[in-house]
């Protein structure tokens, strides 16, 4: 039992090897391996190539658009910087009339708190300033003895609890007399119940008219409180994600604005990690810096991913690969193990076998050469028994053919005869023109006759169709040199289109209708006219012929042109596709048929 158990594992190890060696030296594995391996190792250095460059072009390009971002932001808080610059400078386009002169000269000169006209010039600035921009909340200005007029969007008024304008400030503005100062991000504490979040703008009013230069005496203070939403307006039209950072710093480190809310106000330290890159814009008129900090990690992370989502794309064509590989060795292979197993059918004796493949690639070009091996071996074999009886068979065939134009020729003869006894001459003609005709059709000699020949033929069938139609209907007018006569083509190339112009041209019509043939040299060619004065054809009609004879349209659509057709493929089989059948017609007009052949001239009477 034991040494049984061994014997079949040991058969199976040796058929498992063989099946593996048999693998191995297929055409189907080499293909496919082949196919592979030339797809795969392109595959792969690409794609490891331009995932690498895909992913080095993905972080500088974000880097870069996180810079074009800073930059646009910078110029965008810049500008918002000049705009209210330029707006405090509007109290020194302010004046009295009357004589009192610019305001900034009347409240240096000291004139009193109570003048009308001077409060009516600062509300009238104050209420201009908090106009022009709608993110003004509020807008301040301080006489020199301490005194103010305010002005705020919502009506409310200033605290007079609060000691306005805070010491702090009165110290930027003497320290920077004649430049336009910011506060630093803080409260509107001074307005009641107000609690807004604002960042305030202050500059002097110098006394320039009465004074030589820019350096004259200070004749009060502009304070205009600007909401946050300002800066929100500009961050909103940028794409931050959650994770990065934008602050609007001044010169001295304090975060006027950003993204992160809870950063507002505080002093700007950079991240001590190296989690953060950063990315610095200067504002050269305010002096601020607008400072863009993205998270490295986050933005790897979405370069990471594309690329995962690539690397998958490039997993699937390598899969895809293989699978096309296989599948194309797969139907390569099984075509010839098919014709393998139909020879090895064929080397048995079997010869009615055929191999049913009809693509129309190489292996199906040697399946049907495979199928016509086949049945030339076995034509040969079948000529090596039964040539004897097939010469015998063809004998008597040719001996049977032989009697029976005989006896039809003999028949019609005792007819006409008979009739020319009884005085019935219009009979017995009719009986030899078609004794005629038929020996012309039945004689077994040459294919290829004279034009005299055909002529001759040609009167003999006309003749019929005059008796049987009458001289009233019929009439033809054949019009052929004489040196032409001689010239050789294919018997029966010219009956058929009489023919066809008597039944399908003349007979529709009411009245007589006449055919004219004529022959002429025309390039080295043959040129043979059969015309008719029938109904002719409509366009359609014409070039449904025309397809017919071409064989772009089968026989069976339509009716008549096969006599036509005959003619135009016996003429182009004998001596090429240049020569045969042109149709022309025109409706209620008539048709034209013309025979182009080789001028091959044969010499009357050598026969």
């Amino acid at each position: 039992m034991f040494h049984l158990q061994r014997d079949n594992e040991g058969g199976e190890l040796s058929l498992n090897a063989f099946k593996l060696n048999r693998l191995r030296k297929s055409i189907f594995a080499k293909f496919a391996l082949s196919f592979i391996i030339a797809g795969l190792v392109p595959l792969l250095a690409v794609s490891f190539f331009s995932l690498n460059t895909f992913g080095n072009y993905m972080e500088r390009y974000s880097i870069n658009n996180f810079e074009q971002m800073v930059m646009n932001a910078g110029n965008n808080v810049d500008a918002l910087y000049t705009k209210y610059n330029t707006i405090s400078k509007l109290m020194y386009s302010y004046g009295q009339q009357e004589g009192y002169g610019q305001l900034a000269k009347r409240l240096a000169e000291g004139a009193p708190d109570n003048d009308y006209q001077i409060i009516a010039s600062v509300d009238e600035l104050l209420q201009t300033v908090v106009a022009t921009d709608v993110h003004i909340r509020s807008a301040v200005f301080v006489f020199p003895d301490g005194s103010y007029r305010d002005m705020n969007r919502t009506g409310s008024r200033i605290d007079f609890r609060y000691a306005f304008p805070l010491p702090e400030w009165k110290t930027a503005l003497i320290e920077n007399p004649n430049q336009l100062v910011m506060m630093p991000t803080h409260h509107q504490d001074y307005y009641l119940n107000s609690g807004t979040t604002v960042l305030t703008f202050a500059r002097n009013l110098i006394d320039v008219v009465g004074s030589a230069g820019l350096d004259g005496k200070v004749a009060g203070s502009l304070y205009m409180d600007i909401a946050l939403d300002a800066f929100e307006e500009i961050f909103q039209r940028l794409t931050i994600d959650s994770h990065d950072g934008m602050y609007v710093v001044d010169e001295n480190g304090w975060i006027l604005f950003s993204n992160k809310k809870e950063r507002i106000g505080q002093s700007f330290q950079t991240s001590a990690s190296n989690e953060h890159q950063y990315v610095i814009q200067n504002l050269p008129n305010s002096g601020w810096h607008v400072i863009g900090e993205v998270n490295k990690e986050e933005l790897l992370s979405k370069i990471n991913g594309t690329k995962s989502t690539i690397t998958i794309v490039i997993l699937l064509s390598i899969i895809s690969l293989v699978i096309v590989a296989v599948w194309f060795s797969n139907n390569l292979s099984n075509p010839i193990r098919v014709i393998i197993q139909h020879m090895a059918k064929v080397e048995s004796g079997d010869f009615d076998t055929r191999v049913q493949i009809r693509s129309p690639n190489e292996i199906g070009m040697l399946a049907r050469g495979f199928n016509r091996m086949s049945d030339r071996l076995k034509s040969y074999i079948d000529e090596v028994f039964v040539a004897q009886i097939k010469q015998k068979q063809a004998e008597l065939t040719a001996l049977k053919s032989q009697i029976r134009p005989h006896y039809l020729y003999n028949t019609l003869e005792v007819i006409r005869m008979s009739a020319v006894a009884n005085d019935d001459d219009e009979v017995a003609d009719m009986i030899l023109a078609l004794s005629r005709q038929l020996k012309y059709v039945l004689d077994y000699g040459e294919e290829t006759v004279t034009l005299l020949d055909e002529k001759t033929n040609i009167e003999q069938y006309f003749k019929l169709m005059e008796l049987r139609y009458g001289e009233h209907r019929l009439a033809m007018d054949i019009r052929i040199k004489g040196e032409l006569l001689g010239c050789q083509l294919p018997k029966l190339s010219i009956q058929p289109l009489v023919e066809n112009a008597i039944y399908h041209g003349i007979m529709p019509k009411t009245s007589k209708g006449t055919i004219r043939i004529s022959a002429e040299m025309a390039k080295g060619r043959l040129v043979i006219t059969v015309d008719d004065d029938g109904i002719g054809m409509d366009s359609e009609k014409l070039e449904q012929l025309r397809g017919k004879l071409q064989g772009n349209i089968p026989l069976e659509q339509g009716n008549g042109g096969i006599g036509i057709k005959n003619v135009h493929d016996r003429l182009a089989a004998l001596y090429g596709a240049e020569y045969g059948v042109h149709i022309n017609s025109t409706q209620n007009i008539g048709t034209s048929i013309r025979l182009y052949l080789p001028y091959q001239e044969r010499v009357l009477g050598n026969d």
